[in-house]
């Protein structure tokens, strides 16, 4: 059937996810190219004929683990951004999204980020506009930031700098351990804010949310940021 024939069907949207959360845990464990349709089939416990139900293809599963990472991660911004006016908020959402997005999926961060440019054609050009789209956000957000406090560091450069930090969180965090995502996000804000803008600018450090400091049940957030979305 393959998923661009499924349009409003809700029960085969949760079983797609539950396809694609399967095939990402293979993709990490195994490698993209030594990952089978087979492989992805036992992960998501199904046989190989129940897997061609959902989609057509390998490529087709990458391309839509990837896609719809990144399509979360812009359509969430964008409703939650609508609310907050100051730069350093919407700054700290981005974060904070960002490593949300991948809590309890760690495999997902391995493969949007390991498996980059992997594809080809039309899948592969749809990938890397949302994810132009995605990294085109955080840099609007630091050439304002540039504007309001006069900084001489390159938006971008800012952007690319604070995507591969946050992307190396899958090395060292661990679920029901340390600080939750949402802590971590207001850490990594104010690290980067720090090093962006001029001496003498305070940047900001909010309070976590209530009960979020720590989150001992929380699992980990492995996230690697679009490097190469230029």
């Amino acid at each position: 059937m393959g998923a661009a024939a499924a349009t409003g069907d809700t029960k085969f949207d949760r079983k797609l996810d539950r396809v694609l959360l399967a095939a990402a845990r293979a993709f990490a464990d195994e490698g993209y190219d030594r990952a089978s349709i087979r492989s992805v089939a036992d992960h998501a416990h199904l046989s190989v004929a129940g897997l061609y139900y959902y989609v057509r293809s390998k490529d087709e599963l990458l391309y839509l683990i990837q896609y719809r990472v990144f399509d979360s991660l812009v359509e969430r911004f964008k409703r939650e951004a609508a609310a907050l006016d100051d730069p350093e908020d919407r700054l700290h959402l981005l974060v904070r999204n960002h490593l949300e997005r991948f809590v309890g999926n760690l495999a997902e961060l391995v493969v949007c980020s390991r498996e980059q440019g992997r594809l080809s054609g039309d899948l592969q050009a749809r990938i890397d506009a949302k994810q132009r789209e995605y990294f085109g956000l955080a840099v609007e957000l630091f050439a304002e930031l540039r504007a309001r406090h006069g900084s001489v560091t390159d938006s971008r450069t800012a952007a690319l700098c604070m995507f591969g930090s946050i992307n190396w969180v899958h090395t060292w965090y661990r679920p029901r351990r340390g600080l939750s995502p949402a802590a971590i996000a207001q850490d990594f804000v104010h690290l980067v804010l720090r090093g962006f803008l001029p001496p003498g600018t305070r940047a900001p450090h909010p309070q976590p949310p209530r009960g979020r400091a720590r989150e001992r049940g929380a699992p980990a957030a492995h996230v690697r940021a679009p490097a190469r979305a230029t």
